[in-house]
């Protein structure tokens, strides 16, 4: 018998198809959520696409259930109302300890701002992204009229009259489309990586932090390693990519390997196709994304620092675009990239390098400038010495 919700859930289901579904607030299993689900599913979307659209449409049927209102006859000006609450509200995924810096104030190690309480505009397009697509296929079974996100700002096609050979023009946004801000990659400096690796206290995180920042895995990519991705003679490791799904070998840094070996001395034998990175309190477990996550957070608590994860790749990225025997093909390659474009993004110079030229340039204009020797009026030959006027003008050279 199901138990009445007070407002709608989510399930997660391991091994099923789709691997969450929806609950309404009796319990019930809303079967056109479910069956958009299952079609993402049958597309190959990756269970963790899934769970993000789930979430995104719980939030949506939360946002109606005050309304009383029968999701799939929403309008326009609902879509509207939902995006004016995103804009303002706290996110629930953001709640700061007492003990953290206040929500968006500044590290001045990291060069970061801390994640403000709201939802950022990618959160929030992420969302009517999701809510649109679900309507779009309820609209293409016929099971409703429209579709209360608006799809054009003046209803034309894009790119509808591109010529193939143009560059793509950058179009007016979509109406509720928020403005999204320019990511800019943020690398540790030298003197924090240094610092965040004498801070560690065990050979497995040293091992773990020196493969993100010279292999720039992502973190489900670390996470699903096991002993036989590794090629110690070539000094190697094999991820499967996000994009592709595809085991790609790349290069890793010397002093991942040293590190490595001295954590699996710390194990018993592990297997070939056995999880690489195990938990080290209790009964060893594979690590999951949220104990990685406790790994970086308690590293961050010691140095008083916000770093992501994703904070190491961008790092790795900018240090081969640093380094003028690599190529953008090469750093295309090693970060796995689909389009060239991604990784032109890391061609910039690192913040604290060009901080400190700057600083030298400044110090340089401040700096006295030597006086120029007095110049004659009576002589045009002032620069020159006597002797070579001499010599090469005869004794009618000019004294």
């Amino acid at each position: 018998m199901l138990t009445p919700l007070s407002r709608p859930e989510i399930a997660a289901r391991p091994g099923a198809l789709p691997p969450f579904i929806l609950l309404d607030a009796h319990g019930q299993e809303i079967q056109a959520i479910s069956e958009y689900l299952r079609e993402l599913t049958a597309t190959d979307c990756s269970p963790a696409t899934i769970k993000s659209y789930a979430y995104a449409l719980l939030s949506w049927l939360r946002f109606l259930t005050p309304h009383t209102l029968d999701w799939q006859a929403a309008q326009p000006v609902h879509v509207r109302t939902y995006v004016l609450w995103l804009r303002t509200a706290d996110n629930p995924a953001r709640q700061h300890r007492p003990d953290r810096p206040p929500a968006g104030s500044y590290n001045a190690k990291t060069g970061k701002s801390v994640l403000a309480k709201g939802y950022k505009p990618s959160t929030i397009n992420h969302h009517l992204s999701v809510i649109s697509g679900i309507y779009q296929h309820l609209l293409s079974l016929e099971l409703i009229r429209r579709n209360p996100v608006p799809q054009r700002l003046r209803g034309e096609r894009r790119y509808a009259h591109h010529r193939p050979g143009d560059p793509f023009q950058r179009t007016a946004r979509n109406l509720y489309r928020q403005k999204q801000p320019s990511r800019t990659p943020r690398a540790l400096s030298d003197d924090l990586w240094r610092e965040l690796l004498t801070s560690l206290t065990c050979h497995r995180d040293r091992a773990l932090f020196c493969l993100l920042i010279s292999a720039a895995p992502r973190a489900q990519e670390l996470l699903d390693m096991t002993m036989s991705d590794l090629d110690w003679g070539n000094q190697r490791v094999r991820l499967i990519s996000k994009g592709s799904r595809e085991p790609e070998w790349v290069a890793a840094s010397s002093e991942f390997f040293h590190w490595l070996r001295l954590y699996l001395t710390e194990l018993r034998p592990l297997s070939p196709l056995g999880a690489l990175w195990l938990t080290t309190r209790g009964t060893r477990k594979p690590m999951t994304y949220t104990t990685l996550r406790a790994v970086l957070t308690r590293a961050n608590q010691k140095l008083g620092t916000n770093l992501s994860l994703h904070d190491f790749r961008h790092t790795c990225a900018m240090r081969l675009a640093n380094d003028p025997t690599m190529t953008l093909p090469d750093i295309q390659r090693h970060l796995r990239h689909r389009d060239i474009s991604t990784t032109q993004t890391y061609l910039r110079a690192r913040s604290e390098e060009v901080a400190k030229r700057v600083q030298a340039h400044h110090h340089a204009l401040s700096q006295p400038h030597p006086t120029p020797p007095e110049r004659s009026d009576t002589s045009p030959s002032w620069q020159y010495d006597p002797q070579d006027l001499l010599l090469l003008l005869g004794p009618e050279a000019p004294q």
